[in-house]
């Protein structure tokens, strides 16, 4: 894979790794006392995590 290519996809997985990371410390915080609020972000981190990553496709080809 070309190293620009390699960079890019590197970014973008750590970008997308850092959110999931930021939205889970949420439903972490969540836990506290607000289970629907906690709920909700457990729902979106299961959603980020199921998302087709860009990355994975292009070292597929």
């Amino acid at each position: 894979m070309d190293p620009h290519v390699q960079a890019l996809n590197d970014a973008l997985r750590s970008e997308h790794e850092d959110w999931i990371a930021e939205v889970q410390r949420w439903a972490e915080e969540a836990a506290a006392g607000d289970h629907e609020r906690q709920r909700r972000h457990l729902a979106h981190v299961e959603r980020l995590r199921a998302m087709p990553y860009p990355w994975e496709s292009a070292q597929a080809a």
